[in-house]
């Protein structure tokens, strides 16, 4: 369970979609190797024809040839649900897609009647994103936002807007905070199974982020 937190406006969508393109296609995402295998993108938020040209234009950006089934795009906004009632409904399709990748973007359209700093309430959608990552055998990942004001002063962890879960569960935490260079985003992690990373820049060149490791 991975979970990309990050402000207002901040690009994570694009992020995300790279994400599923790059692990689609068995390509490095912002320099990171990935494994290949099919991906599922679950888009909760952004109108049907933005999401397919988001896409198109990601792809073009990439340059890369996607082979058919790799990379399912469900729109799904207008649809938002509890997170229980999507996976009863979506659980069996998933599992027949055999998919590698999972991302649910944003998390907060599953919250249903739930409210994000109820602890026992944000451990349901958890458990739910949990059940979710066992059944299918996938990586599980999710987009959530910043709490508003500003987040200078706080751990990066703690940044996410709701209970303190969202930064106790997840096994990789990947967070976005605006740089002092503009256009630049300082990307931290916090990684439970593997080897501690230090922070990165990321330069927004749409509709990518490119790693910089000059700054």
């Amino acid at each position: 369970k991975m979970v990309l937190g990050g402000g207002s406006k901040s690009y994570k969508t694009w992020f995300l979609i790279d994400l599923a393109l790059s692990v689609s296609c068995g390509i490095d995402w912002c320099g990171f190797p990935t494994t290949q295998g099919k991906a599922l993108y679950i888009n909760l938020e952004i109108q049907d024809f933005w999401a397919q040209r988001r896409l198109k234009t990601v792809k073009a950006a990439r340059k890369t040839i996607l082979e058919e089934g790799q990379l399912a795009f469900w729109n799904l906004r207008g649809h938002s649900t509890e997170i229980g009632k999507l996976m009863e409904t979506m659980l069996p399709k998933i599992i027949n897609g055999g998919y590698g990748l999972v991302v649910l973007d944003p998390i907060y359209k599953l919250y249903g009647e739930c409210d994000e700093n109820n602890v026992s309430g944000v451990m349901s959608i958890l458990n739910e994103v949990e059940r979710l990552a066992v059944e299918t055998g996938a990586a599980v990942v999710f987009g959530t936002h910043f709490s508003k004001g500003n987040q200078a002063s706080k751990n990066s962890i703690d940044r996410i807007s709701g209970s303190g879960a969202f930064a106790r569960d997840p096994d990789t935490i990947l967070i976005l905070t605006q740089h002092d260079e503009e256009d630049c985003y300082t990307l931290e992690s916090t990684l439970r199974n593997f080897k501690p990373m230090p922070p990165l820049v990321v330069r927004w060149d749409f509709p990518l982020f490119i790693r910089d490791d000059d700054l």
